[in-house]
């Protein structure tokens, strides 16, 4: 359906198109049941891919890389194919807020959204979803019934604690702050030099102590990969937390530093994972065959499932190296 046009139809089918592929384009240019298009920009650091985790790691197939230059052009093709076609872009920056700019993710690729979506970084944490967009997308009537309003109602719609906490977010980012301290749109220019040489310091120590892990980062957002096949990469975000470094949810998939980082707090960060990797080396817990391969250790733990599955519950059988925890 084209959007806004007569009466559209319920929405039937929603497609998962790759990213940075002719084929998608082809798709939005041909197709004429497309209404809008939904972009994570995170996406940037894993395209095509979930967003890793550390549930099933158990060999080191995991890949991350970011190229600002190929995504911003994707982005860039991507938007000249949707205006074409009359087709919303959404851009969905719940997870990346203000991270990468002051003005998001639009500023930081060059590519203007016809829709952007923030969560709780515009208020401070606090819980809020934010709706932005066209004048025209944005009207909650009809021109032929102005009178039938289209209400958003939420249970802390217009809570003045989230109200007051994005109006000081959203002053201090154009304002001074205490103490003549600079606004912050400042620093951000600086920002994305800042991060690329920490990570950068943080992998050459990885290097420089034979360790099998490396970081590929996204600004202050990073992902962890192994570069030595092992099923035991997922124990690795444990040795992180016994050495005072706490990550998300999804375990060494997804690290987010703070901006407010100083190169000291920095420094301590790089020494703590260099010595949860250590410990963990020396541990045995990255020992591996010589002739291991990701698809050799994804072919031995399908059989030793198979077997256990057909050996049936309450009886295992004897395997040499160390266990597996967990269910």
């Amino acid at each position: 359906m084209q959007p806004g046009v007569g009466n559209p139809s319920p929405v039937r089918d929603v497609y998962v198109l790759k990213e940075m592929d002719e084929a998608t384009l082809r798709v939005l240019r041909t197709r004429r049941d497309i209404a809008c298009v939904l972009v994570n920009p995170l996406q940037a650091l894993h395209p095509n891919r979930s967003a890793p985790g550390d549930a099933t790691l158990l060999v080191s197939g995991r890949q991350a890389g970011f190229d600002k230059p190929a995504y911003a052009a994707w982005l860039r093709r991507l938007r000249d194919a949707c205006t074409a076609r009359g087709i919303v872009l959404i851009f969905d920056e719940v997870f990346l807020g203000f991270r990468l700019a002051r003005g998001g993710a639009q500023e930081y690729f060059g590519v203007r959204a016809d829709i952007v979506t923030y969560g709780k970084t515009v208020g401070g944490g606090l819980p809020v979803g934010v709706v932005c967009g066209t004048r025209e997308l944005m009207r909650r009537f009809r021109e032929d019934r102005p009178s039938d309003i289209c209400f958003a109602r939420g249970m802390f719609n217009a809570h003045p604690y989230v109200m007051a906490s994005m109006n000081e977010f959203l002053r201090r980012l154009d304002e001074p702050g205490p103490d003549g301290a600079p606004p912050l749109r400042e620093g951000y220019a600086a920002l994305e030099g800042t991060w690329s040489r920490r990570v950068a310091a943080l992998n050459r120590q990885l290097e420089q102590a034979a360790l099998p892990v490396r970081l590929a980062h996204l600004m202050s957002i990073a992902t962890v990969l192994y570069t030595t096949p092992s099923r035991y990469n997922w124990l690795f975000q444990f040795y992180l937390r016994a050495h005072g470094l706490l990550l998300s949810w999804v375990g060494s998939g997804r690290s987010i530093f703070s901006h407010a980082y100083t190169e000291a707090d920095f420094e301590q960060v790089v020494g703590r994972f260099v010595a949860a990797a250590s410990e963990m080396r020396d541990g045995g817990w990255w020992w591996s065959p010589a002739d291991a391969s990701n698809r050799s250790m994804r072919r031995r733990v399908t059989r030793e499932l198979l077997g256990a599955r057909l050996r049936g519950p309450g009886r295992s059988a004897h395997r040499a190296g160390p266990a597996i925890a967990g269910s």
